[in-house]
């Protein structure tokens, strides 16, 4: 019984210990991105307009220009999302770019596309995260 009622012990404290720090930090990693894109049909044609980027052509008027996507209308601008707010693999690509980095094309049922991250905001309180997300 004593062993138990060890046992149990040890469980409460790891649980009080780790509960506070995993509820508390889950949330820092909330966050909106603002991200740009352009939509094309093929890989050979974001392949080709990623080079034109490399070689410092305007992302935005590439966008502007070239881009499927109705956002073309504003340079290719989706405004702030957050995770879950976009195909999987648009989400996986953009989730590792810094902060006015182009992607590699990322393929999708959409297309093709090459992304840009142009701010991050944190959400430092779950209040102001919820409110956002809902």
């Amino acid at each position: 019984m004593k062993v138990v009622i060890n046992i149990l012990c040890w469980i409460l404290a790891v649980f009080c210990i780790y509960f506070p720090f995993s509820y508390f930090h889950k949330d820092m990693d909330k966050k909106e991105v603002k991200i740009s894109h352009i939509l094309v049909e093929t890989q050979e044609k974001a392949l080709d307009l990623q080079k034109e980027i490399k070689e410092g052509k305007s992302f935005e008027e590439l966008a502007e220009k070239h881009s499927l996507c109705p956002s073309k209308a504003q340079k290719g601008d989706i405004g702030y999302n957050m995770r879950g707010r976009l195909l999987p693999e648009f989400e996986t690509a953009a989730s590792k770019l810094d902060n006015k980095e182009v992607s590699e094309p990322v393929k999708t049922e959409e297309g093709w596309h090459l992304i840009k991250i142009y701010d991050v905001k944190y959400f430092s309180d779950k209040e102001n995260f919820i409110q956002k997300k809902f």
